[in-house]
């Protein structure tokens, strides 16, 4: 365990049944640190809503279950027992470099790619490397439609600073290898879903940038106070205590209205018209 239990009598999700009242939201990261075994200040965090009650919100190297944390996640996303798990990551690349074969092609083409010596999925150079033999690179950061909606999203095309495609690289080998259904492309349960927190944040009318500096903790409560009066989310005591340490516990209890979203046809957003290509970012109303 990775030493950040939340201090209360843990109930593992992936031991309940399937529930169509049950959303996963996921916070994710496509660095190597953040996925070992040991992490002192974990930033991939998983919440679990219930109705109107977060039920579980812990870090990835606290799944129970064999093997490192990205395997024990995918092995706990593969069961797929819950309505829609959504994930702060892109789940697709820009037109002019999907494969001729589309989404289902680009997952099985990056299951096939080597994971880089230091983290179990590709590095974001093997991504782009990819990216470029379908078509070469006509900016440095392209953007899909449904990304050009919100503000500061990352390229996931971009292996600069503060980069997207390693987060891109990370979530398909994620996805690739959880075999659910995938959103928009097959609507079903047990599908997993790509959202993005800070629009989220933005279509409420919320701060949206800056709440994840330390200095931040008033930000973060009053997003905490919008999501327990506003919103209706009951949420305990341990869990908001780490909502308020960590943006990254936030932003995953925030990705499950992602999920809430795409299940109930509560988008924000309309889907772009080439959505069956390049997917879609669910945003709750």
């Amino acid at each position: 365990m990775s030493g950040a239990t939340i201090g209360y009598p843990f109930n593992p999700v992936h031991l309940r049944p399937m529930s169509e009242a049950r959303f996963l939201g996921i916070d994710f990261s496509g660095g190597a640190d953040p996925w070992r075994q040991t992490c002192a200040r974990p930033t991939v965090w998983i919440a679990s809503l219930e109705g109107p009650r977060l039920v579980e919100l812990m870090p990835v190297q606290d799944l129970p279950g064999e093997g490192q944390p990205f395997d024990r996640l995918v092995a706990f996303l593969a069961e797929g027992r819950y309505r829609a798990a959504a994930i702060d990551a892109p789940f697709a690349l820009p037109e002019r470099h999907m494969p001729p074969g589309g989404h289902g092609q680009l997952l099985s083409d990056i299951a096939q790619l080597p994971a880089a010596e230091d983290r179990p999925f590709p590095r974001g150079a093997d991504l782009l490397a990819y990216a470029t033999q379908h078509a070469s690179l006509a900016t440095q950061k392209p953007a899909r439609l449904t990304e050009r909606q919100h503000v500061a999203t990352r390229s996931t095309l971009w292996n600069g600073s503060r980069p997207g495609a390693p987060f891109a690289a990370a979530c398909l080998t994620l996805v690739a290898r959880s075999q659910r259904p995938v959103w928009p492309w097959k609507d079903g349960p047990g599908m997993l879903v790509e959202t993005f927190p800070a629009a989220q944040l933005r279509a409420w009318g919320l701060p949206h940038t800056g709440y994840s500096h330390e200095d931040a903790r008033a930000v973060r409560a009053k997003i905490v106070t919008h999501l327990e009066g506003t919103q209706g989310i009951m949420i305990n005591a341990p869990h908001r205590r780490e909502m308020l340490r960590s943006a990254d516990a936030l932003d995953a209890v925030l990705a499950t209205f992602g999920a809430r979203a795409a299940a109930n046809r509560q988008l924000k957003f309309q889907k772009p018209p080439n959505w069956k290509i390049e997917g879609a970012i669910a945003i709750h109303a």
